[in-house]
């Protein structure tokens, strides 16, 4: 085996601390695993859509490579495997070395064991060692047992996760499109899904925003699984134990070749010949799949023996914990260890007597608050009234529509430049809005609605046949949002240009 060559440290650690050691083998190999995912994924994804596209069903440009995720971890996996051991294949590698992996756990992967929440632990043990179907449920048992709780919390974490980074990614590009173009109501959004260019539009959003989170999330799925493996043979076979006696027997070696060297200088010729023939004995190192197989050594066939004997004894990998509760009294004071220092006994004392009068402390005050929600809670449904609030009225500057302040008068015109030379500016453009409104409504023979804001005008501005029109009823808004909300207000040259013609002057169709 070649576990001098592995590239972290081999230590029996709990489930948090070894996903974190999976998310950093990750970022010291992002490059050689996110080259060989896209290389990878990006043309099945992109044929995928294309079949999805000519089927006419976009839903299944989500369902398969949803479904086809257990054949895209095989490329992290090869890649995490490898650099462990420092040897990071380039993708080019990665990609040709997927026809030598075994298939058949794959298509296993794809069909009954698709939803199979412990796909990331299952995965290392089916790919990398390779044994027989009856010796591998027998691994699964052992190397499960104590990790399908975390195995399954990983993969709903990461669904989760993958969510989070498709609803934020969706939920960022509505946000920056401008108020005016978005629907009104949901029945303005069932229209806009009947238009073609904007349904197509949002299915290609949707697929990009779904391959984008899969490429994020499925790698880290991957590597935190791969170090759940590690971390659990490590457990099992002692693997840090086996690497501190292979260094040890190393600097053995070294030494014993130190003193082979000085035999010979002093003329030991036979020594230096014993030398030669174990050094001729010493075994070639072996290739990275041995590391992972099992048994160690299949031409051992005592080991063999003693492996097939421990499996089928029901005490192997058995754990057995024992717990039990104590009830802790803080006025329990211990008599004090003896000590030569007099004065530390008392301090002890006065310890223990100060935290257990703080605890009392503590409690009387949870006590007291309880009591107190429980005494708000009986006089709040015994029907206590309190003073009623009158809300505040809105200000009149923060209204967003003012159509229906005060009726229009018949000479808006005449009225508007009255207010405009008095210094009213701001009642002036309000009057002008107003009477716009109102009489674009008109023309496109529609109820003005109450609640109108200023972004809902501009969208039914949209609706007017007449271009010359449309432009005249969008500038009056604008100009009007500008001096409600920014005070920025027109010249005396621009209010005349307003003033000149519809819809401030009634002008026949």
């Amino acid at each position: 085996m070649q576990l001098e060559r592995i590239g972290v440290a081999l230590r029996p650690r709990t489930s948090p601390e070894a996903m974190d050691l999976g998310m950093t083998m990750l970022r010291a190999h992002a490059r050689a695993v996110w080259l060989a995912w896209f290389a990878f994924t990006l043309p099945i994804f992109l044929l995928c859509q294309a079949l999805a596209w000519l089927l006419g069903a976009p839903w299944l440009g989500l369902l398969l490579p949803w479904w086809l995720r257990p054949l895209f971890d095989r490329i992290p996996l090869y890649v995490l495997s490898r650099a462990v051991f420092e040897q990071a294949p380039t993708w080019r590698a990665t990609l040709r070395a997927q026809w030598a992996w075994p298939w058949k756990r794959t298509l296993a992967a794809l069909s009954y064991l698709r939803v199979d929440t412990n796909r990331s632990l299952r995965l290392p043990m089916e790919l990398l060692e390779g044994v027989a179907a009856k010796q591998r449920r027998a691994r699964w048992r052992v190397l499960s047992r104590p990790l399908v709780g975390v195995a399954s919390g990983l993969t709903w974490t990461c669904i989760a996760f993958e969510l989070t980074i498709s609803l934020s990614l969706c939920i960022f590009a509505v946000w920056m499109l401008p108020s005016e173009s978005l629907p009104d109501s949901m029945r303005d959004m069932n229209q806009a899904f009947t238009m073609p260019a904007f349904r197509h539009a949002l299915v290609w959003i949707v697929w990009g925003v779904t391959y984008l989170s899969m490429s994020i999330v499925e790698p880290l799925y991957v590597a935190a699984g791969f170090a759940l493996y590690l971390n659990r043979r490590t457990q099992l076979e002692a693997w840090d134990i086996d690497l501190a006696f292979r260094r040890l027997r190393q600097r053995l070696l070294e030494a014993g070749v130190a003193m082979v060297l000085l035999a010979c200088i002093v003329g030991a010729p036979s020594i230096a010949r014993a030398a030669d023939k174990h050094a001729d004995a010493e075994p070639a190192p072996q290739n990275i799949a041995e590391v992972f197989h099992q048994p160690v050594n299949d031409k051992d066939a005592l080991f063999a023996r003693k492996a097939a004997e421990v499996y089928r004894d029901p005490r192997f990998g058995q754990e057995h914990k024992v717990m039990h509760w104590v009830l802790k009294k803080p006025w329990d004071l211990k008599p004090p260890k003896p000590s030569t220092d007099s004065s530390g006994g008392w301090l002890a004392i006065f310890g223990n007597l100060g935290s257990g009068l703080l605890n009392l402390g503590l409690w009387a005050l949870l006590a007291a608050v309880v009591a107190a929600l429980i005494v708000f809670a009986v006089r709040h449904l015994r029907g206590i009234s309190m003073p009623a609030i009158k809300p505040a009225e809105k200000p009149k500057a923060l209204r967003s529509s003012v159509v229906h302040e005060a009726p229009v008068p018949d000479d808006l015109p005449a009225a508007v430049r009255e207010l405009w030379r008095e210094g009213r500016r701001r009642e002036a453009l309000a009057l002008l809005y107003r009477g716009s409104v109102q009489r674009a409504a008109v023309a496109l023979r529609m109820q003005p609605p109450i609640d109108a804001t200023e972004s809902d005008w501009l969208r039914h501005a949209r609706s007017l046949e007449d271009a010359a029109r449309r432009e005249r009823l969008i500038i009056i808004v604008r100009t009007w949002q500008l001096a409600a909300y920014a005070d920025r207000y027109p010249g005396d040259a621009d209010i005349d240009a307003l003033l000149s013609g519809w819809p401030a002057q009634q002008v026949t169709p």
